[in-house]
């Protein structure tokens, strides 16, 4: 079992050693010494995190995304190949991912009507029957 530093408005409130629910209120998640933002924690997890991204010339800071598929799951970068392999047994999700992103950097588009990601959405409603 993966132990997992909670934090809430930068105060640790002690670490987690049993599964925590998604509908959890958290705001950081510590993995290794790497402190991630969650982004959103609807269905699976999407994290954030800054750091140094070498360019042609040199390393500028950018912010990174990942995902994980449950609060103590591995976190993988936030691309389509990543989120394919993680849910393979979703093939409603997966065509989806498909048909309707490009790129990885179009997974992070959010729907200001519906106030949620569209990968969120698209996940959601793959769920459904």
């Amino acid at each position: 079992m993966l132990n997992v530093a909670v934090l809430k408005m930068g105060i640790l409130f002690g670490i987690v050693m049993q599964q925590v629910p998604a509908s959890a209120a958290m705001n950081y998640r510590i993995v290794g010494k790497e402190k991630y933002q969650v982004v959103d924690s609807s269905g699976f997890f999407i994290y954030s995190i800054k750091k140094l991204v070498q360019g042609e010339k040199i390393a500028r800071p950018e912010t990174v995304y990942y995902f994980s598929t449950n609060s103590q799951g591995p976190l993988r970068e936030l691309t389509r190949a990543n989120l394919e392999d993680a849910f393979a047994s979703n093939a409603k999700f997966r065509y989806e991912l498909e048909r309707t992103f490009r790129s990885d950097r179009q997974l992070l588009e959010y729907d200001r009507y519906l106030k949620t990601y569209k990968i969120k959405y698209l996940y959601s409603q793959s769920l459904r029957e």
